[in-house]
């Protein structure tokens, strides 16, 4: 059956006008986190911007972990996953400098969350996660249903996430890390593709530290 073309191009501006909306959406919030990053020099009190709400993954060893057992601890969380062959890469590996810069920081916990949980099984995340060399007891890879992702990644992290058009980048995801305290409120957020904005990471999870003496 043909296809009534003006059909097809109020479909077509639909598209438009819904991806428009996406990108508009996703560089508001882009420029409200840069706005954060820049307002507050390193080593002042840290602001609070939201809570994570308790959830539910399941972690690379197959084991079921909440947020809520993460408190007492300070935790950073990106979101990346194994397939992306673009900024993932830059995070995972600026994610392995801070495991080792934090090495002798406490009770520090490093979470790495899947946006892509359909093709990211936990065998996948251990063998990706070997690769970085990460330590199991201080960073963990979690993995979950892909709305409860979206709803963690959006409504809990407040960062952006959606379907992309790139081969290489499929899904477009924020490449921000998110700094957590012991009571699991939000304290920071720093752009992990620079080696600054994490080298300030670190300056504020002593910052956290001496809060709680």
């Amino acid at each position: 059956m043909e296809i009534d073309p003006r059909t097809r191009s109020r479909s077509r501006l639909t598209f438009i006008a819904l991806f428009a909306l996406a990108v508009v959406v996703a560089g508001g919030v882009w420029t409200w986190l840069r706005s954060m990053e820049s307002e507050r020099p390193a080593g002042q009190e840290l602001a609070i911007y939201g809570r994570v709400p308790d959830a539910v993954l399941v972690e690379r060893t197959g084991k079921k972990i909440s947020f809520n057992e993460l408190r007492g601890q300070i935790w950073v969380a990106d979101f990346i996953f194994t397939r992306c062959a673009g900024t993932c890469q830059v995070m995972s590996s600026q994610m392995s400098g801070l495991q080792k810069s934090l090495k002798k920081a406490g009770n520090v916990r490093l979470v790495s969350i899947t946006v892509d949980p359909e093709y990211d099984t936990p065998e996948r995340l251990t063998t990706y996660a070997d690769r970085w060399q990460a330590d199991g007891d201080r960073w963990i890879f979690l993995t979950g249903g892909q709305e409860q992702i979206q709803r963690i990644a959006v409504d809990a992290f407040k960062l952006p996430m959606m379907e992309g058009t790139d081969p290489n980048e499929p899904i477009i995801h924020s490449t921000r890390f998110v700094l957590v305290d012991d009571e699991g409120n939000i304290r920071g957020y720093y752009d992990g593709l620079d080696k600054e904005a994490t080298q300030r990471l670190v300056s504020d999870v002593g910052v956290l530290m001496r809060e709680k003496g």
